[in-house]
């Protein structure tokens, strides 16, 4: 028992519904049944709309009949009795069904008989089945069992195995670490005897280039004592002519002395008056052989001076020219050394610029990495948040579909202004409640203000509203509420607000143009109220208003009040209007947060591209510079070496120049020496030459003097003088070869003593090289004893690699031998596997089919044996029956024959 009744029909998109009584689900029946002799039902005639009158007036009385039957209250005994007729024609129908099946089943009593014999023998020989499958079973199960065990056991030896492989494994590799470090000191030492070898090399290198020199500067000296020797040679050749003039000259002189002599003693008397004069031309001519013997001695020391200056200088500038050449050699041995120093600090300079390179691109790669993942952790965030928001826009769009589709359906609105709308015959504008805007909070009062007025339909052409309502009676579609635009409707005079309305429903509703008078006249005086209470209390004092409150109460200008629920039921109109408005915006919104999150996930994209490509490019660097960094240390380490090869070689060339350097300093001081010794000789030959100019001048005077004494002797001295002069004439002939002779005897004395010098420079430098020799066999067998215990050194590297070459074969095969013991585990666990996955699907098929728990299963042998013999004489049974049927057969067929 009710005051009132509320009737919801709650619609799902599969189109089926559902109906509710005051929140109560029922059925459409009930509610047709409550609304039976109400004259509120679907064709009750309670509400009549406007033309319904003349509509049944002018009706066939066939159609009128309802109206009278529906006033009469006899519709709802006549529902009921086309119910009851209905009902009755289906048991009927039944009735006849059951005739036919008891029929049918009577026909198929017989089969059914037969079905359950053999059903019956079906069940005896499935219990013989399941206990002959049991036991099976059982044994199958543990036999499995057993060779699961068995399983285990080898899996469990092949563990054992397989750990004892691992400790061996452990064990070898730790002792070839202990090889391999062995061998890496084995290396350093080669590497140690190497380098001191190479020492060693070096010095044997500079002795033999120290010996080379000292033969080449031998040659040099043997050439000076061969010539000093020819020099020899030829002045004691020069020498013996000499003494042989000089043997025959003195052999003339002194027989020229006798007879001088003789006729001396004879012309004694005739001499002394001119003894003077000649004693002054014998002193003057005397000193004037006496001064060009000085000078023939002085021009052979001085030729001799000069071919020695001559050859010393020679020698000097050899000596200087491979001095020069050793010069220019260190010179461009410290150029090298200095480029290679340059190349050096260049090179190192660029492996410390390519490690920081290599640096500062891995901390780029690495920050680049954290950003690239950053980045994409970022998309990955926005992707999840934009499919959110993917999933938001599709589910309000569809809920915006279905209620657009409902609202342009006409859904919640009287049958027959659904059944216009869907016709194709009439325009409409549309519904008057898709023409209105309201707020949502206001919702629930203005409906109930408005009223079934919401459900009208608002009519393009009025002239064509008879010929509407006439298709709605003619076709039965339902009653419907049309607006007619074009119709005056005058305002009524403006009242008073009262002080606690909210405001006038007209100010609240906003309609368009053409719709606004309607809107006005239909909420004309209707306030707006917060609770039922304000509403009252206004009414009693402007009885003229009408009132509708926030919670969808409404009291009319007659003073009717209409209300009961505070809830907006689900199929209000201007509800689902504003939702369809709510949704609109909330898609707008959406869509826009959509836009901007795409753009973001589009740029940040982009940025990952970027990021990605720059990351690329920078780990190419990256590697880049490594080879780089590499090929730079390498090459430090081939110009370090090559920076001590020019070094050593430096060094020996600096030794050399300075060897050399020390050389020409000695030939420069005899060379100084002799240019003093030939400057002195060049003036005492030029004083010697300017006194014999002046003794000959006084010679020649005296001579012309003693020519004028003496030749008034002529007669008496012709004779003693022819004798005299050739007397003196092999006198003054005599006398320069003595000089000739003093003068080759020092030149011979002089090379032979300078042969005694080169000879003992020799001997220093044969001194030198035997000791150059002796060093030179000393560092060979040292370099022989390097070379031999780098020998055994490299042969006990070789035989440590080829042991640790065999551990590691070894080492091979036992991690091999663990690969095919794992394998052979797999294999096993496999086989485990399968036997348990079998145990498994064994127990769990023989209790799926005969509800068994194998594993605690007790054989029944004597069972067992019986079902087995019974089984047995079944098949005998029947092998017997089916030879015997075959015998018949060949009877009938030899019969027929």
């Amino acid at each position: 028992d009710w005051h009132d009744v509320r009737v919801s029909r709650r619609i799902y998109r599969d189109g089926n519904s559902e109906y509710f009584l005051n929140k109560t689900l029922c059925r459409l029946k009930d509610i047709h049944s409550l609304f039976a002799d109400t004259g509120v039902g679907r064709a009750a005639y309670s509400i009549m709309e406007q033309g319904k009158i003349d509509l049944i007036l002018s009706s066939r009385p066939e159609d009128r009949r309802s109206v009278f039957e529906e006033a009469a209250g006899i519709t709802k005994y006549k529902t009921q009795k086309k119910e009851a007729l209905r009902k009755l024609e289906a048991t009927d129908a039944n009735l006849l069904r059951i005739g036919d099946i008891i029929k049918e089943v009577k026909r198929q009593i017989g089969s059914l008989q037969r079905q359950a014999g053999k059903a019956r023998r079906y069940q005896a020989l499935h219990a013989d089945l399941q206990v002959l499958d049991t036991h099976f079973s059982h044994r199958k199960l543990k036999g499995l069992e057993s060779e699961l065990g068995d399983c285990s056991a080898q899996i469990a030896r092949i563990s054992e195995t397989e750990q004892s492989t691992r400790n061996e494994i452990n064990e070898r590799e730790t002792k070839l670490a202990g090889a391999r470090r062995e061998l890496d000191a084995a290396d350093e030492r080669i590497a140690d005897g190497r380098s001191k070898l190479q020492l060693l090399e070096n010095e044997i290198a500079s002795h033999r280039h120290r010996i080379e020199f000292n033969e080449k500067h031998g040659v040099e000296l043997r050439q000076w004592i061969e010539r000093s020797r020819r020099e020899i040679e030829s002045a004691e050749s020069k020498l013996r002519e000499q003494n042989a003039e000089i043997e025959s000259a003195n052999a003339l002189v002194e027989e020229t002395a006798r007879l001088l002599q003789r006729k001396n003693e004879e012309l004694k008397q005739l001499t002394e008056s001119v003894a003077r004069q000649r004693e002054v031309f014998r002193v003057s001519d005397q000193k004037l052989r006496d001064t060009q013997m000085s000078l023939s001695k002085d021009e052979l020391r001085h030729s001799a001076v000069a071919e020695d200056l001559r050859d010393l200088r020679e020698r000097r500038d050899a000596t200087r020219r491979d001095s020069e050449t050793a010069r220019s050699r260190i010179t461009v041995a410290q150029a090298d050394h200095k480029q290679l120093n340059a190349q050096i600090a260049n090179a190192r300079a660029t492996t410390e610029t390519e490690r920081q390179t290599v640096e500062r691109l891995l901390a780029r790669v690495r920050s680049q990495e954290d950003t690239l993942r950053q980045n994409r952790s970022a998309l990955t965030d926005l992707e999840k948040k934009l499919a959110a928001i993917d999933r938001t826009i599709a589910e309000n769009e569809s809920r915006h579909e279905v209620l657009r589709q409902l609202n342009e359906e006409g859904e919640g609105l009287a049958q027959g202004s659904q059944a216009l709308l869907k016709s194709k015959e009439f325009k409409f504008v549309g519904a008057l409640a898709a023409q209105l805007n309201v707020s949502q909070e206001l919702v629930p009062a203005i409906e109930a203000a408005l009223g079934r007025n919401l459900h009208a339909l608002v009519l393009r052409d009025t002239a064509r509203a008879a010929e509407i309502i006439s298709h709605l009676n003619r076709h039965q579609l339902g009653q419907a509420v049309l607006v007619l635009e074009g119709i005056d409707h005058r305002d009524r005079p403006t009242k008073h607000l009262p002080p606690t309305a909210i405001d006038w429903a007209t100010n609240k509703v906003q309609a368009p143009e053409t719709l606004a008078p309607l809107v006005r006249r239909l909420l004309d005086h209707v306030a707006l109220f917060k609770n039922l209470g304000d509403a009252l209390i206004a009414i009693r004092k402007d009885p003229e208003i009408a009132a509708a409150t926030l919670s969808g109460e409404f009291i009319s200008h007659t003073g009717v009040l209409f209300g009961g629920s505070g809830k907006v039921r689900k199929d209000s109109l201007l509800e689902r209007k504003a939702r369809i408005g709510a949704i609109a915006t909330e898609l707008t919104k959406l869509r826009r947060e959509q836009a901007s999150v795409e753009q973001q996930r589009v740029s940040l994209e982009s940025q990952i591209a970027a990021a990605t490509v720059i990351l690329e490019k920078t780990v190419v660097s990256h590697q880049e510079a490594q080879f780089a960094q590499t090929a730079s240390a390498s090459k430090i380490s081939e110009l370090e070496r090559e920076e001590n090869s020019a070094e050593q070689e430096l060094e020996s060339l600096e030794s050399d120049c300075s060897t050399l350097e020390r050389q020409i300093a000695a030939a420069d001081e005899q060379i100084r020496g002799l240019e003093e010794q030939t400057a002195q000789l060049e003036k005492r030959i030029t004083e010697a030459r300017s006194e014999i100019s002046f003794v000959e001048t006084q010679r020649n005077k005296e001579l012309q003097e003693e020519e004028d004494a003496t030749a008034r002797l002529t007669e008496l001295r012709i004779a003693a003088t022819t004798d005299e002069q050739k007397h003196q004439n092999l006198l003054a002939q005599r006398a320069p070869m003595l000089a000739r002779q003093t003068e080759l005897t020092e030149l011979i004395s002089t090379r032979r003593a300078d042969i005694e010098n080169y000879e003992a420079r020799l001997f220093t430098q044969a001194v030198e090289d035997e000791s150059a020799r002796n060093a030179i066999e000393r560092q060979t067998l040292d370099c022989g004893w390097r070379e031999a215990e780098i020998g055994k050194l490299v042969t006990e590297r070789t035989r440590r690699l080829e042991k640790i070459n065999s551990d590691e074969a070894e080492l091979r095969s036992t991690r091999d031998r663990l690969s095919e013991l794992q394998e052979k585990r797999g294999m096993r666990s496999v086989r485990q596997t399968q036997l348990q996955l079998q145990i498994e699907h064994l127990a769990e098929h023989v209790m799926e089919r005969y509800r068994v728990d194998l594993r605690a299963f007790q054989p029944d042998e004597p069972a067992h044996e019986k079902v087995l013999h019974a089984q047995m004489k079944r098949l005998t049974r029947e092998s017997v029956v089916a030879v015997a049927g075959r015998g018949s057969e060949e009877e009938i067929a030899a019969a027929t024959a």
